[in-house]
């Protein structure tokens, strides 16, 4: 397939840019990032955006197509092609492990190809596209797309004169959008405690001996420090947000950047102290809490960089994990003792809802003791409507039948071994 790249604006590394395969740039997707840009999307926005149009528009060029003649049926085809297309990325898949399930940590191995919600993404990213396309050519009053409708398939119950408030619009009825995927529901992996304490205890650097433990003692996210999209997470944390005194850390949330600030168990603090006396060696202009002690040294830790060593502790133990888990296993912890808005006010959620939707379906607790519940009424009911299994009566000497019958069945069932001339 053609190559289409990506590139950074000179002027602002948060913007992204895509060139095609002659060396320039595609104005027709570079100007929809702009306006992204302008809209206030995110640099991670930006660039799955500009990663999706070079991934179609280097389909495009291979199919002989043009952008402007794309049609439904093109985009079906395109969207048949992806979602069987062996996908990249920086971790290659081993195709004689896909959909393994690890027996420690109950995750399965990732599939070769893509998964319904990124092709559900892209489908978005197509929609969103054609939809700047088509405004921009009504506001100018030419152009190929001013007559056209969106190519990409939307539901049919598409409502566009909804309010979008709950109790004045309609409910939402007819078929999911058509290309789109079905996302299965699955319950959040986890990290059990024994084998939480075993990485933290394989860890070889007194860094990464800290990084987990903050991960599996607070459940905030791993987060990034990036030179185009800023920081956030624990990744995103600089000397000034650690209160000793206090007991805390201070993170900024995804999305908002908004400051957050958690307790920090004691156990931190010892791994903690190791690492600024042992390990870390920067400038003094480095800010950054975390940097990189081998590859990248000095410099501020990346995401890429301590993925891949959490990645290499998985392997020497035998589990696939990430870090996000240890933001499960305890957010679950906390459900499960009835602290949902503990969890909630832990984990940085804007709404209780976000938190119950994810954690609360999961309650093992409360999933045991009401089936335990549930077996007791069971059993209470049948020893009271069958007088065969009351208590004190003689069940040797009646019991003639392996199943608990009502009155009528057993009444019906002795007069036939009776031999009784109105049993049918």
């Amino acid at each position: 397939m053609a190559a289409f790249t990506l590139t950074q604006s000179e002027e602002d590394p948060s913007i992204f840019l895509v060139v095609g395969p002659d060396g320039r740039p595609v104005s027709t997707i570079n100007e929809f990032l702009l306006h992204l840009s302008h809209c206030g999307r995110s640099a991670y926005t930006l660039r799955s955006y500009a990663r999706g149009l070079a991934h179609f528009f280097g389909w495009l060029h291979t199919t002989g197509r043009h952008v402007d003649d794309v049609t439904p049926q093109a985009v079906e085809a395109y969207i048949a092609f992806f979602s069987t297309e062996t996908k990249g990325g920086a971790c290659p898949v081993d195709p004689h492990k896909a959909g393994q399930i690890n027996l420690r940590t109950r995750k399965s191995a990732p599939s070769v190809h893509r998964q319904p919600r990124t092709i559900n993404h892209q489908l978005s990213v197509l929609a969103s596209f054609f939809a700047y396309c088509i405004q921009r050519d009504i506001e100018h009053g030419s152009g190929r797309w001013m007559h056209r409708a969106n190519p990409v398939p939307t539901s049919p119950s598409d409502n566009t004169n909804a309010h979008g408030m709950p109790g004045r619009d309609a409910p939402r009825r007819g078929k999911p959008a058509e290309l789109r995927r079905r996302v299965p529901r699955r319950i959040p992996r986890q990290v059990d405690p024994p084998l939480a304490q075993q990485l933290i205890d394989t860890a070889i650097s007194w860094r990464d001996k800290a990084i987990l433990t903050l991960l599996y003692r607070t459940g905030q996210r791993i987060g990034d420090w990036s030179s185009f999209a800023g920081r956030h997470g624990i990744l995103g944390m600089t000397l000034a947000d650690i209160d000793e005194q206090a007991g805390t850390i201070t993170v900024l949330l995804k999305g908002a950047r908004d400051e957050h600030r958690v307790p920090v168990t004691d156990d931190f603090w010892p791994f903690y102290h190791q690492y600024l006396r042992r390990e870390r060696q920067a400038d003094p202009s480095v800010s950054a809490l975390w940097v990189g002690l081998r590859r990248g040294k000095g410099m501020p830790l990346t995401y890429a960089s301590f993925e891949s060593s959490l990645r290499y502790l998985g392997r020497k133990l035998g589990a696939n994990v990430n870090a996000h888990m240890f933001r499960h296993t305890l957010a679950q912890t906390l459900v499960d003792q009835g602290r949902l808005k503990v969890a909630q006010d832990l984990l940085g959620h804007r709404h209780l809802e976000t938190t119950a939707e994810v954690y609360a379906s999961t309650d093992q607790r409360a999933l045991v003791e009401a089936l335990g519940a549930a077996k007791a009424q069971f059993d209470t009911e049948v020893v009271q409507r069958s007088p065969r299994l009351r208590p004190g009566r003689p069940a040797l000497e009646t019991e003639h039948y392996v199943f608990a019958y009502d009155d009528m069945t057993l009444h019906e069932l002795d007069q036939a071994a009776a031999g009784h001339p109105d049993t049918p």
